[in-house]
């Protein structure tokens, strides 16, 4: 490897939204800057509760500026490509596809604090994938593309964006300086995991690495539901992470790492517990593999 290499040999950690899901927003940023994380993750129905429930964009400008982080990306575009409306699946009451409100939300909350990545999935069903979804891929950057927004295309195991080899060739075809991959350690193995391919993504499509473990058996057989209670930190699961790590660690990537363990056990605990064991987690897998990448 060549010192042009950052993404692992001086990463920048992010504490994801789902990491410490149920904290609130002063909670939040704070413990992310006492365990070392340069910026957070944000769910947008997070920030609608927020401002439901009084907060204004200065308030929480004003935490963010107090403890110095950053809002790095925010989450999630469900469905760019499907039919506006309900997504009617029952685990997940509410949940509307192509949604103009969400999407304006991401916009504002770019324009207002900077944050650079906003991430897509695709629809939750195994529809083919043809030329309107490339098209439609385009369309959302395009828009993005007036607000300094990139947006990141996360392949899910479950969904009509399955793997590393279909998000690649929607990000390849759509050609958008502004487009690129959201690449989840935990929808790679999950799915049809391929290290060689994943050495061989361009290196400025890699706008952002989800970072997590989990047991390779699902624990639950609902393959959505498990992938938000049941992920575990880093070395601690069957994922071949040091592996994962070393594939991306080359010249030209340079997204951080966020951390996103949705874990049932993580959330138990107090947020600032939960940000450093999950950042602790990380550092003790990403050093050892740097290393031994160099040898």
């Amino acid at each position: 490897m060549t010192s042009s290499s950052t993404f692992a040999r001086a990463p920048r950690l992010v504490l994801a939204w789902g990491t410490v899901r149920n904290a609130s927003f002063p909670d939040r940023v704070a413990a992310a800057r006492q365990a070392g994380y340069d910026g957070i993750g944000l769910a947008i129905p997070y920030y609608q509760a927020l401002r439901a429930d009084g907060w204004k964009d200065r308030d929480l400008a004003a935490v963010l500026a107090e403890w110095d982080v950053r809002i790095n990306e925010v989450e999630v575009l469900f469905g760019f490509h499907g039919v506006p409306g309900p997504a009617g699946i029952p685990s997940r009451p509410g949940l509307v596809y192509a949604n103009p409100e969400i999407e304006r939300i991401a916009f504002h909350l770019a324009d207002t604090f900077g944050v650079p990545f906003a991430q897509t999935v695709g629809t939750f069903d195994a529809r083919p994938i043809g030329p309107e979804v490339t098209e439609a891929f385009g369309s959302l950057c395009d828009r993005a593309a007036g607000h300094g927004l990139r947006v990141a295309l996360e392949f899910v195991s479950y969904s009509s964006i399955p793997d590393l080899a279909t998000g690649l060739a929607v990000v390849t075809d759509a050609n958008r300086d502004n487009g690129g991959l959201c690449i989840d350690s935990w929808h790679f193995f999950r799915g049809r995991p391929d290290l060689d391919l994943l050495r061989t993504v361009p290196a400025e499509r890699v706008f952002m690495v989800q970072f997590n473990d989990g047991p390779i058996p699902p624990v639950n057989p609902n393959r959505m539901v498990d992938a938000v209670h049941h992920r575990v930190l880093p070395g601690d699961g069957d994922f071949d992470l040091p592996s994962f790590v070393t594939a991306l660690d080359r010249p030209g990537v340079d997204a951080p790492l966020s951390i996103e363990v949705y874990s049932d056990e993580l959330w138990r605990r107090p947020t600032s517990d939960a940000a450093r064991l999950a950042a602790q987690a990380t550092r003790a897998v990403v050093a050892p593999a740097v290393r031994s990448a160099g040898m």
